[in-house]
This record gives C-alpha cells, sequence and structure tokens, in this order.
C-alpha cells in the first residue's frame, strides 16, 4: 500500500546498538532517533514521524516523502526484531500452558494415576 495525505501506515521500531543506547526507526519515512532506554527511543521516533507527517499534509508536499523507505539494513534488523518477538511469544504461551496443565488437578490426577 502506498502512504498518501488521506491515508497510509508508518511502521516503528526500536533496536539496542550497544548498552544504554538505542534506536528508534520509522521504515516507510526513513526517519532515526536515538534515546538512552527503549520508551525514550520510542518517543522520540513516534514524535519525529507524527511531525513529519504533519508538515508533509500542513504544506501540500509531494506524497513521495510519505513513501521514502528506509534503507535496506533497518527493514533487515525489523525482521529479526520480529523474528525474536514472535519467539518470545511462542515461548510465553507454552511456558503459561505448562503451568496451566501442572496446576490442574485433573491433569495432575490423570498423569500420576492418583
Amino acid at each position: 500500500m502506498r502512504n498518501t495525505k488521506k491515508q497510509g501506515k508508518f511502521t516503528l521500531f526500536v533496536y539496542p546498538e550497544k548498552p544504554n543506547y538505542y534506536i528508534g526507526v520509522c521504515l516507510e519515512f526513513d526517519l532515526i532517533q536515538e534515546g538512552k532506554t527503549i520508551p525514550e527511543a520510542m518517543e522520540k521516533i513516534k514524535s519525529a514521524s507524527i511531525s513529519y507527517l504533519k508538515t508533509v499534509i500542513k504544506f501540500n508536499m509531494d506524497d513521495d516523502l510519505l513513501n521514502r523507505m528506509a534503507p535496506k539494513e533497518y527493514w533487515e534488523k525489523f525482521k529479526i526484531f520480529q523474528k525474536k518477538k514472535k519467539a518470545e511469544e511462542k515461548r510465553k504461551y507454552w511456558e503459561k500452558r505448562l503451568q496451566e496443565l501442572f496446576y490442574d488437578p485433573k491433569f495432575l490426577k490423570e498423569k500420576l494415576n492418583v
């Protein structure tokens, strides 16, 4: 989907660059911000992206400015981020599921043949 002044989307994510130094990226607008914490970097990139969008709309600038894709290296970092997030979600799901099974008296009774 191509972004326009009337509709579209932008993707934000934050990744660690080194200890106490995080990079926030807006992939569709090719914007980057930095912060000392994840929330700080996220707030900065969110604010920068919204300001950027408002400026393009206010001055009726070309829609191409809303489709300036970040370099490939940042898309690759985003893919890694997504994979880690999905793996973490799966791990949490199974942890929770195992806890539910483990504390379910019926399950324990069946498994322990009590």
